[in-house]
């Protein structure tokens, strides 16, 4: 069945949803966000990753988000592929030809699976060889997938966690919820307790209680703790930190933000003074630069604690707002244009390019605001340590370091060197199984002496649900000490199915 895609256009950037054909050039230069394919004599000859080689006389088909997904969903190893150049049209055809090819390929696949697992498959490949050499591909296709899952290997001792927003709305509900999971096979729940501004827990009194959860007559937070106890499952404080609010939020009578609105001095500005990022969807950022507003999150974290039976605390957006350019860059209020002079000698507000020297310095004194933080929680987490609560200390972070110091301000690696994590959690919400491995590997391989907890997001990105099974297969080869997934409400009984059946099987 031949199917196709429009391009957006030849070589250059690749943008958000576009399909891009990359000719004549040495690679295509491309990030880790999307999925590419390449084609030689017409014929795709490898499918997944980034900033593929172009073989010469030949292309390579690259797509980001929606793109990204027709690639997955519709070209495989050996598909057919013509280009309209006249009218920008990508057109694919999966015949019989390449899906014998592609199915003999992946037969051979199975059958190294079953022997490096150790599961006795023998059956079932008789039944897909079978199916392969009489020509009935869909009921091959269905059985080489069943096979994927029952060669997949489960392990041990690995940490199984999902983010969670709580939306349920009674007790009996978050029971169900939890026990879901649990079944699952997870054994980590990261509950979103602050979000927005705002406190899922009633005796949270630094944050406000979200407003949907104000005529609850329990605790959320209370039973989700007494469900998680109850199926065998540890339960983290997932917190925004210095994000506190979003444009889309304000009213006549509020910017948008609880924080901000009692506190307006505290709030992370822009070059025009303004408090929204364009960068981001309209959010709000306390000022990390304050000294003030540490103190103000390190108390709220102290409340948090004393008041509810965490087994640890997962700060999240502990960083600046995402830096795309000068105007939409963060650090020019009066507090901290003289702090970063005093310490600099540069006045920042005579600084017009992300790309000197001058902008270098003022990101890495950004940087080190944030890290006295964590520093704070570090100091919070060993003082109750010491007390003898067991605790875990986490932070979600960027995976590519140096990206993550240039765009957020996030001095990871600095955390990891000092020690001060118990985990941490790269966020590698990436298309292509390929392409988690190779970022989780490079942590792993460089910060040894922080377990890697791997960040992934299959269900999320609304990948196929085998891709689920791909990326933590991944996330294992490189060394990870477990995964998480973003996020519960993406989890359906398919994905809960396939887990069980594989990978998370014990």
């Amino acid at each position: 069945m031949e199917k196709n895609y429009r391009i957006s256009h030849f070589n250059g950037p690749r943008e958000t949803d576009e399909l891009v054909i990359y000719i004549n050039k040495p690679s295509t230069g491309t990030g880790v966000w999307g999925v590419e394919a390449v084609v030689e004599n017409g014929i795709v000859s490898s499918v997944g990753g980034n900033d593929k080689k172009i073989p010469e006389g030949d292309f390579v088909i690259s797509g980001h988000g929606k793109a990204a997904l027709f690639i997955k969903n519709n070209i495989t190893e050996g598909t057919k592929v013509r280009v309209d150049r006249e009218n920008l049209v990508l057109y694919v055809n999966e015949d019989d030809d390449t899906r014998k090819f592609n199915f003999g390929r992946k037969i051979e696949e199975i059958k190294k699976r079953s022997e490096k697992s150790g599961i006795n498959s023998d059956k079932l490949i008789e039944e897909i060889e079978c199916a392969y050499s009489t020509g009935e591909y869909d009921k091959c296709k269905r059985l080489l997938e069943e096979a994927y899952y029952i060669t997949s290997t489960t392990k041990k001792g690995e940490i199984r966690g999902i983010w969670h927003r709580p939306l349920e709305r009674s007790a009996e509900e978050i029971d169900a919820c939890v026990r879901r999971l649990g079944n699952a096979g997870f054994n980590l729940l990261l509950i979103e307790t602050i979000y927005d501004g705002f406190s899922i827990g009633k005796r949270c009194s630094y944050m406000p209680l979200r407003k949907d959860l104000a005529d609850n007559d329990f605790d959320m937070i209370d039973e989700y703790i007494k469900a998680c106890r109850k199926y065998r499952i540890k339960i983290h404080a997932w917190v925004e930190d210095f994000f506190v609010g979003s444009e889309h939020l304000k009213t006549s009578d509020s910017c948008g933000s609880p924080v901000i609105d009692e506190h307006p001095e505290w709030a992370a500005r822009k070059k025009d003074g303004t408090i929204y990022m364009h960068s981001e969807p309209g959010f709000i950022y306390l000022n990390a630069a304050l000294p003030e507003v540490r103190g103000f999150l390190n108390d709220m974290y102290r409340e948090m604690l004393d008041e509810y039976g965490f087994d640890g605390i997962q700060l999240d957006y502990i960083r600046y707002p995402v830096t795309t350019s000068v105007d939409e860059s963060v650090g020019f209020d009066e507090y901290s244009v003289k702090a970063f002079f005093d310490s600099s000698g540069i006045d920042i507000r005579t600084v017009g390019s992300t790309d000197c020297m001058e902008w270098d310095k003022f990101v890495h004194w950004c940087a080190e605001n944030v890290t006295i933080f964590v520093k704070m929680m570090y100091d919070l987490i060993r003082e109750y340590k010491n007390n003898g609560r067991e605790l875990v200390l986490s932070t979600a972070v960027f995976g590519d370091p140096e990206a993550a110091i240039k765009l957020k301000s996030q001095d990871w690696r600095l955390w990891c060197k000092k020690g001060w994590l118990d985990w941490i959690f790269p966020m590698a919400y990436l298309s292509d199984a390929g392409d988690v491995y190779k970022e989780v590997k490079y942590m792993v391989d460089n910060y040894r002496n922080v377990p890697n907890i791997s960040g992934i997001a299959p269900m999320y990105n609304k990948l196929n649900v085998i891709e689920s099974t791909k990326q933590v297969e991944a996330c294992r080869d490189a060394g990870a000490s477990g995964v998480a997934f973003f996020a519960a409400h993406n989890l359906t009984d398919e994905q809960i199915d396939k887990l069980k059946t594989g990978v998370f099987r014990e």
